[in-house]
This record gives C-alpha cells, sequence and structure tokens, in this order.
C-alpha cells in the first residue's frame, strides 16, 4: 500500500493507516495507530472514512459471493468473511446476513472467531508500525534513543490486560466461578456491561477525531485515499481466498 500511496502522492502516514484498518480491525486500528506514528487528525478520519465505506459495502456483498465460492463449506466461508472484512461488526453483521440467507450459523461462528483473532495481531502491528515510522523519522544517530516502551500505546496494553481478563474468566468459570468470583450469571453481567461501555468509549473517540477534523482539510486530500482503500480491500481478499485455496488443500480446514 506504501507503494501505491507513493504513486498518488499521499503520506506514508495516510498509506499505513488504511493498510492497518484494512488488514486488522477496522477504525479500532486507525485510532490506535495514528498517534502512534503523529498522523494528522485530517488522515484518521479519512482513513476511518475509507475504511467504513468499503468494509459496509463487502458486508453486504461478502456473504453472497462467499456462498457462491464455497456453498458446500460453510468453514471457508467464514474464513473468508472473518479475513476479509474490516471491521468485527460488520463481520458480524455479514455472518448474520449469511446465516439467515443460507440457514447455516457455522459460517457466522467460524468468521466471529477468525475475526478476533486478527484483532489480537494489533498487539505486533502496531508497536511495529510505531518503530519503523520512528526509524524512518529519526536521524541515524537519534535511532538508539527510541524508547522501547512508548511503541506500546495504552490501548494495546489495555486490550492485552482485558484479553487476558475476559479469557482466564471464561476458563475458570467452567470450574463454577469466573476467576472465583462471579458466578455465570454474574459473568455475563459483567462482560455485557464492560463490551457495552467499550462501544461508548469508542464512539466518544469517533466523535473527538471528528471534531478534530476540517472539511476543508478532507476536500485537500481528494479521492486518492480512496483509490488506495479499494487496492488494498483488493488485495486483503485476494490473499484470504489464497490462504483458504492453501488450506484447502492441505485438508486443514
Amino acid at each position: 500500500m506504501r507503494w501505491l500511496g507513493a504513486r498518488l502522492a499521499l503520506s506514508p502516514r495516510m498509506s499505513g493507516l488504511v493498510a492497518v484498518g484494512t488488514s486488522i480491525c477496522g477504525a479500532t486500528a486507525i485510532v490506535a495507530t495514528g498517534p502512534a506514528i503523529d498522523a494528522k487528525e485530517e488522515e484518521i478520519t479519512y482513513a476511518v472514512a475509507n475504511i467504513t465505506l468499503f468494509g459496509i459495502l463487502a458486508m453486504f456483498l461478502y456473504p453472497f459471493l462467499a456462498h457462491a465460492l464455497f456453498a458446500n463449506d460453510p468453514t471457508s466461508a467464514g474464513l473468508f468473511l472473518g479475513t476479509s472484512i474490516h471491521e468485527t461488526a460488520q463481520v458480524a453483521g455479514s455472518g448474520l446476513i449469511y446465516a439467515e440467507q443460507y440457514d447455516d450459523d457455522e459460517a457466522l461462528d467460524v468468521a466471529t472467531v477468525t475475526k478476533l483473532v486478527r484483532n489480537v495481531l494489533m498487539a505486533a502491528v502496531i508497536p511495529l508500525m510505531s518503530y519503523l515510522y520512528r526509524q524512518q523519522t529519526l536521524g541515524s544517530g537519534e535511532q538508539r534513543k527510541i524508547n522501547l516502551l512508548s511503541l506500546f500505546p495504552m490501548f494495546i496494553l489495555g486490550f492485552l490486560l482485558f484479553a487476558v481478563f475476559r479469557t482466564v474468566g471464561d476458563a475458570t468459570l467452567d470450574g463454577g466461578s469466573a476467576w472465583g468470583i462471579w458466578g455465570q450469571s454474574a459473568w455475563d453481567d459483567l462482560t455485557a456491561t464492560v463490551k457495552l461501555v467499550a462501544e461508548d468509549l469508542l464512539a466518544v473517540a469517533m466523535a473527538g477525531v471528528g471534531l478534530g477534523t476540517s472539511l476543508a482539510q478532507l476536500r485537500g486530500l481528494g479521492l486518492k485515499p480512496f483509490y488506495v482503500g479499494f487496492g488494498a480491500a483488493v488485495v486483503v481478499g485476494a490473499l484470504s481466498l489464497s490462504g483458504i485455496a492453501v488450506l484447502n488443500l492441505l485438508n486443514l480446514t
């Protein structure tokens, strides 16, 4: 994507945001990556709009494409939906469309789990992008001054802590109580509440990005970022199909 972005005279930050949003976790990854690479507010906003547009199109179109390609293989269909669509909510929506249209819940389950695995990659990709950005922007004599802790945004640390908290809680629930404290009903209520609060906070973050952006600045970027977004969506879709083909060839699905 950097190559395509360079051909269109876009900043490496803009191309990087579109790439990470397409490949990992949509707007969440973009908002988390933006500060790590010193992206401008208008670049973050445009990247989020990019991901939202192509993600929504994929959400409505890919369930039918998945069925056309993998009509008798819901596992492969779910893998395709989970690896080729940008946002977690969009993946869930596409899985629901598939389940309702073709009376098959397996594709929905596979798509959801696959997308969650993609989300975990944020813990590696965002610090890596931050490191590469700093290596490119600092002079050769300054590269040794990079603070490794600064490469890990607080968002990533929180993500990992809550992921461990949820995983251990679900595992210990089999013994009668999550973390030895919460029963099944209380644990379900707690996780549902945390999820609701997280969604509200993400909405606030999105609003903050929008309030800090001028439409005049967005007009200055033009349509070029959308060309990069389209290219990224095509590449991710092609890689998804190629990976599924390899797994099927090796009888691993």
